[in-house]
């Protein structure tokens, strides 16, 4: 812990993958000592984020550790690079990409990852990282990284173009029927007025996007897929989407116990007819119906 300590004070002016495999040999070796070996990991700086500091995926029997590209700006407290490895560590000790058991049936649930970094000693990195982040992040991203944002806010604009043939085509579904469907779903399902609060609203999908629903945390907001506008898709669909939210926001993100609520509200034959759906007919209908494809 203290040599980490002495290497936050003093961020070193260059950072490369040479440095950074120096920085996550360091941390294992004084934190991760224990953890037996996976699969060898590789280490490096990837593409700038706004959101993702950092990633651990397994390739061809190797571990991928991608670490933000901004962090690699001496600007950056080492901190935040140390917090960001200890954070793949830890999923790499639960078995997350690293060949090892699993441990935990999701990577996050819980607080699993930190309350294994506090168990190891990384608390206080953690802390620190946050901090800076908290109070420095939004503007050094902004600094950093305005021809991504202009990048970003002009293919945006260009989708909403696309998009809006879909979504504003006559007899498509609107947002205002969401909203009404979602009340009914949360009246059937028992909820409490106001229970939960969260708003409803398409998503202007990008070909990866292949799910029919998001939810937004930040935002409060769940988006539909936009394609779910077009009424060639069943109701039971949206109807299970809008229930699925509903009932995992105020119970349980395990799927045992929302199938056990929407029986429990007569929706069991809903949600059994909608995933037969999915899995029979939403993929060759998005390929087909995609304004982005």
């Amino acid at each position: 812990m203290e040599q980490i300590a002495a290497a936050n004070s003093e961020p070193l002016p260059f950072r490369d993958n040479a440095w950074l495999a120096g920085r996550l040999t360091e941390i294992r070796a004084v934190h991760f000592a224990d953890v037996r070996n996976g699969y060898p990991i590789d280490i490096r700086f990837g593409t700038r984020a706004r959101y993702r500091f950092g990633s651990i995926s397994a390739r061809n029997g190797r571990t991928l550790i991608l670490i933000n590209a901004l962090f690699s700006d001496p600007a950056v407290p080492v901190a935040v690079i140390d917090a960001t490895i200890g954070h793949e560590m830890a999923h790499y000790t639960h078995g997350y990409g690293s060949g090892l058991p699993r441990l935990y049936a999701e990577p996050h649930r819980g607080g699993v990852v930190e309350k294994e970094l506090a168990r190891r000693g990384l608390a206080q990195v953690e802390h620190v990282s946050e901090e800076w982040r908290k109070a420095n992040w939004e503007a050094f991203y902004e600094s950093r990284c305005q021809d991504i944002e202009t990048r970003k806010s002009a293919r945006t604009d260009i989708a909403a173009d696309q998009w809006s043939g879909i979504l504003l085509k006559p007899g498509a579904r609107t947002e205002e029927e969401l909203r009404i469907q979602l009340h009914k779903t949360l009246k059937r399902i028992g909820a409490r007025a106001g229970e939960p609060v969260f708003e409803v609203a398409w998503l202007h999908a990008t070909p990866r996007q292949a799910g029919l629903s998001y939810w937004y945390h930040r935002e409060k907001v769940l988006r539909l897929h936009g394609l779910l506008a077009d009424r060639r898709i069943p109701d039971f669909v949206v109807e299970f989407e809008l229930a699925y939210w509903a009932i995992r926001l105020r119970t349980s993100s395990s799927w045992e116990v929302i199938q056990r609520a929407m029986v429990a509200a007569g929706m069991g034959a809903l949600a059994s007819n909608a995933l037969a759906w999915r899995r029979k007919s939403w993929t060759a209908f998005k390929k087909r119906n995609h304004p982005l494809r």
